[in-house]
């Protein structure tokens, strides 16, 4: 019987790699987005699904339900970018990123759980990014939603470690997606921040840009599906990032914090 795998996010950028790579080795995918749309591949249906609406999801998890009786592995990887200062952040900018960045994946998560116990070996895979590791400028909202994600997922790990559930993290650098196009922005930025705000936003899509390209998270998240006993954590990610990240672990925190300040040129 062929494993069945739902990945998020599926119409662009990691997700739509990881669920066309995931069909090419052979799995049943089911690549969910809002839009319905996504790439082509043999054993790859394109499925409409909100992860911010229990009852989309839920509407998607019963029909993999019907077809197949049960669900080997969730990969969440929708999700949503933001930038600007936390001062000039709203309450409905944060609502808008946790309700996609967190209660997305616990929305996916706990539809899924009853599929994936019958598996009795499954697997969820949560994107965050090396920025759940360490707080930056200018982007301390998406920092936090990825906090949250990396909290609610070592929980989950442990309270599911019985059930023959392996949650798993898995970490980006720089990914060049189309995030650039679709991150959300602050639309009020008071007079002191424009000039810092509109070099950060500047160097970002510059880093961005000159990522990895989605597939290489592609490769890992195919390895880890193949992995009897994953780890918790991957970081997928360039010299660089890995760097900043063994950095913050070894450095004092202000240390470190002066290093990022200097980074993004503040």
């Amino acid at each position: 019987m062929k494993r069945v795998v739902l990945v998020t996010g599926a119409s662009s950028g990691i997700g739509r790699a990881a669920a066309v790579m995931l069909a090419r080795q052979g799995y049943v995918v089911y690549g969910a987005s809002r839009s319905g749309n996504g790439a082509e591949a043999d054993s790859l249906t394109n499925v409409q699904m909100d992860v911010t609406s229990v009852e989309s999801v839920a509407g998607v998890l019963k029909e993999i339900e019907l077809k197949h009786g049960s669900l080997h592995a969730v990969v969440n990887s929708a999700g949503l970018g933001m930038l600007g200062a936390i001062e000039d952040s709203t309450a409905q900018d944060i609502e808008v990123l946790f309700q996609t960045n967190l209660l997305g994946v616990h929305h996916v998560c706990m539809q899924s759980l009853n599929l994936l116990r019958k598996s009795g070996n499954a697997y969820i895979i949560n994107i965050t990014s090396i920025a759940a590791q360490m707080g930056l400028p200018y982007r301390g909202i998406y920092c936090a939603s990825k906090f949250a994600v990396e909290g609610y997922s070592e929980s989950l790990s442990q309270e599911l470690a019985g059930d023959g559930i392996h949650v798993v993290l898995v970490e980006p650098g720089d990914v060049r997606t189309g995030i650039n196009g679709n991150r959300r922005e602050v639309e009020n930025i008071a007079s002191r921040n424009v000039q810092r705000h509109t070099a950060i936003r500047e160097q970002v899509n510059r880093e961005v840009d000159g990522g990895m390209e989605p597939e290489e998270v592609a490769k890992s998240i195919t390895r880890i599906l193949q992995t009897a006993r994953p780890r918790l954590r991957y970081r997928v990610a360039r010299p660089k990032a890995r760097i900043a990240y063994y950095l913050m672990r070894l450095l004092p925190d202000r240390w470190f914090e002066i290093l990022i300040r200097k980074h993004y040129r503040g």
